[in-house]
Order: C-alpha cells, then sequence, then structure tokens
C-alpha cells in the first residue's frame, strides 16, 4: 500500500496535524490508495525526482476551499472519494470518483468543497514537458497550448496517473516513472486535448493590460500602486482594471499575489529560507506568504518544504 511506501518521511509529512489519525483509504475502481481519510485537511506536494518540470500533488478536503485562481502548469488528477466541484469556464463541473479533472495552463478556475468532501491525486507538468510529448505526437506543436476537457471519464489514464503516483512512493528507477508519465501525457493528448490555435480576444486596451502584466512580473518584490500601473500602461485606472481582468482572468491585486505565491514557491524548493522567500517576493513578512500560499496551493510553505 502508499503508506508503507512513504517510508519516515510520509510519517513525518503526514502525523501530527489537527489531531487527524492517518488511515489507509482504498479505491476500489482503480487500485490506488491515499494515506489519510477525509476527516481532515491533509494536503502533501513535492517536485518529482529526476523529471523536470513536474509538481506532484496528494490532497484530502473536508474544509478548504480554492478561490480563482490559475496554474503555470497544466494540472491532471484524479478523483479517488468525494467529488471534485469546481468552476472553469464559466460553467460548474463535477468530476465523481475514478474520473480525471483536468485545468489548462493560464486558465481561471476556482474550488468548492461540499458535504461529501474531496480526495485526490494531481501531477502538474509544465508547458515544456506536455509539449516534448506534443512534438512527438505530430508537427509543428511548438509554442501551442493544449486545452483539454474539465472532467475526463478515462479508466486507463485514470490508472495512469496512479501508477505514476506509485511509482514514484516506491522510488522505482527514473525509466519506469518516466515511461509511465509519457504513457499518461501521450493518451490524454491524443485521446482528450485539442489546440489553442486562437489568440485569446483581444480589445482596445489590451496592450495596456499586457504592459501592465509585464510590469508586475519584473516588479512583483515592490509594493506596485495602481497609479504606477496606470502610469506604465498607458489607460486610466478603473479602464486597465477591466481590460487586465479581460484579458487575464483576474484583477491586477489578484494576479501579482498568485504571481508571488509561484515565485516562492520555485525559491523554495530550491533551499531559500522562507522568510527570505518572503521578503524576496515582496510580502510584507513570512505571515502574509504563509497565508496566500495555503489559500492558493492548498499547503502551507513549511509542510511544502518537509514534503
Amino acid at each position: 500500500m502508499v503508506a508503507a511506501n512513504l517510508g519516515q518521511e510520509g510519517e513525518r509529512v503526514l502525523n501530527g496535524r489537527d489531531d487527524c489519525a492517518v488511515k489507509i483509504v482504498q479505491d476500489k475502481r482503480d487500485g490506488g490508495a491515499l494515506p489519510w481519510d477525509m476527516q481532515c485537511d491533509r494536503t502533501r506536494m513535492w517536485a518529482a525526482s529526476g523529471i523536470t518540470g513536474l509538481d506532484l500533488l496528494e490532497a484530502s478536503f473536508v474544509r478548504q476551499s480554492c478561490p480563482r485562481h490559475s496554474h503555470d502548469t497544466y494540472g491532471i488528477g484524479v478523483v479517488h472519494a468525494g467529488a471534485n466541484r469546481f468552476h472553469y469556464r464559466g460553467q460548474q463541473h463535477v468530476a465523481p470518483p475514478g474520473t480525471l479533472c483536468t485545468v489548462t495552463i493560464g486558465e481561471i478556475h476556482a474550488g468548492e468543497v461540499t458535504a461529501e468532501g474531496l480526495r485526490y491525486r494531481c501531477l502538474y507538468p509544465d508547458e515544456a514537458l506536455v509539449g516534448s510529448v506534443a512534438a512527438q505526437l505530430r508537427e509543428h506543436t511548438q509554442d501551442r497550448v493544449f486545452a483539454l476537457p474539465p472532467v475526463i471519464d478515462d479508466p486507463e489514464a485514470a490508472r495512469l496517473v496512479n501508477a505514476v503516483f506509485e511509482a514514484d512512493h516506491r522510488r522505482e528507477a527514473l525509466l519506469t516513472r518516466q515511461t509511465l508519465l509519457a504513457a499518461l501525457l501521450g493518451r490524454v493528448l491524443v485521446r482528450h486535448a485539442v489546440e489553442r490555435l486562437e489568440p485569446r480576444h483581444l480589445d482596445a486596451n489590451a496592450a495596456a493590460a499586457r504592459a501592465a502584466r509585464d510590469y508586475l512580473h519584473d516588479h512583483m518584490d515592490q509594493n506596485v500602486s495602481l497609479e504606477q500601473l496606470a502610469l506604465v500602461s498607458g489607460a486610466p485606472s478603473f479602464r486597465l482594471i477591466r481590460a487586465f481582468k479581460r484579458q487575464f482572468g483576474l484583477p491586477p491585486h489578484a494576479y501579482l499575489t498568485q504571481l508571488r505565491v509561484r515565485r516562492a514557491k520555485e525559491l523554495i524548493a530550491a533551499g531559500t529560507g522562507l522568510a527570505e522567500a518572503a521578503a524576496a517576493v515582496g510580502f510584507a513578512d513570512q505571515s502574509h506568504l504563509n497565508r496566500h500560499f495555503k489559500r492558493i496551493l492548498g499547503i502551507t510553505p513549511g509542510r511544502y518544504v518537509a514534503a
């Protein structure tokens, strides 16, 4: 079972939080297992060893919902228990046990935990990793984004998601883990993905929105004001906010917070201390980093380090 393969590190990560006992819960449909039940919120997130551009998440939610956000990676998850209820592309979606729930890179979505709770696993491959597989399947895929259906009923793909996790827990050979991941991505791309070829709708203020976005990326460690964004973008502040949200799905302040969390995650993964990472990305202090990190990623920075 998975818990037995987590070893001492898994015990350290999973025990001693919220007085919740660790318990193996078996998913009879796909044979996978997660090392906890749904009595409280638990998350474990880590970078895949030896595979650049892949994060893994195991989570059990009974209380925590996810605010509107996006990822700079794709998300391919499989539901083990409860249901993944999320608002995405203007509609409400429900992924029941055994199905895949996916998000496409850069697309805004929000999750809601209801009475049945949610227990799931999710892989986060980055654009380069997905693109490398796509390039072997068809020509002229460079710089293309592949749109995935929000919910996919594909038992073999669900099995492959679980197989990637189980191989990681067992510390299987790199070749084994890479082969399983390639099989999963290839199946999802061939059977379910469509190329998002058309550019995002641009209005008269799109250039201003892009200029403001670029400024936020370059100055995320600073206390950026709306007046500064209006100045660099050349658009009045109210018009800029509307154009920015239309273009990127979030208003500038929420986009900046998400940007800071992403960058802090990269710094922490590279070994930067939590307080230093918080300062480097522009948070007032470590407590601000902790709050936004947990709200957006579902896990605290400290537990992300421990994983």
